[in-house]
């Protein structure tokens, strides 16, 4: 009995440590991507989705903070319903979920802290969150979003020119092609394809930024 007891009491306390360090993680990784309150940048699209042919597009993105992102094009774009920051919206709102951390693992060479988001509510579209930090530069090199609406989204981040304001020269966002919404333009057609071949699960998304415009 006192072996069990001992047991939970161990078991408590770990998580408890473990939820402490998440959060510190985590508010450290907030406040670096708060940096940016607005900006804009060029960005161009590839879409490789099986079944459908997009040609590669040029657009233009303007953010504003807390969360006004508007992106424009003369092309047809193929994005996420979640958008380009959906996991900095979820970290933000730091009432509405329970962190756990994971432990650490190598994301692109470097050293990172996994943590696991779980909401609160049963009325948040995602159920769960996984986000992979850079121990050393508190920026998100990898996310995985599942929600009820649109399936589960992979985003991988690449830094470089305007790293110190957490913001992406690159985005590789996974899709999972049966949930994702595709614009009404294109819809037929991927369906018709679809039922005429063998079709994968998941798409890929490549968004490359340059010419920021910050604050």
């Amino acid at each position: 009995m006192k072996n069990i007891l001992y047991t939970l009491i161990m078991t408590m306390f770990v998580l408890q440590v473990n939820g402490q360090d998440a959060k510190a993680i985590l508010d450290k990784t907030e406040k670096k991507y708060l940096a940016a309150k607005k900006f804009t940048a060029d960005v161009k699209i590839q879409s490789n989705i099986p079944a459908l042919k997009i040609l590669p597009a040029q657009a233009k993105m303007k953010y504003t903070a807390p969360d006004q992102l508007e992106v424009t094009s003369k092309s047809i774009i193929v994005l996420p319903k979640q958008g380009f920051r959906e996991i900095q919206n979820i970290l933000k709102q730091n009432n509405k979920y329970t962190a756990m951390y994971m432990g650490k693992v190598k994301i692109q060479g470097q050293d990172c802290h996994l943590i696991t988001l779980l909401p609160l509510s049963d009325s948040e579209d995602w159920i769960m969150a996984k986000v992979w930090i850079d121990e050393k530069e508190s920026l998100i090199l990898q996310s995985q979003t599942t929600t009820k609406s649109s399936g589960t989204l992979k985003v991988n981040y690449k830094y470089g020119t305007q790293k110190k304001w957490a913001l992406p020269d690159q985005m590789t966002v996974e899709v999972d092609i049966q949930k994702f919404k595709i614009p009404k333009g294109v819809a037929t057609d991927l369906h018709r394809q679809r039922e005429n071949q063998n079709t994968g699960n998941t798409g890929t998304i490549v968004l490359d930024f340059f010419n920021y415009v910050i604050n």
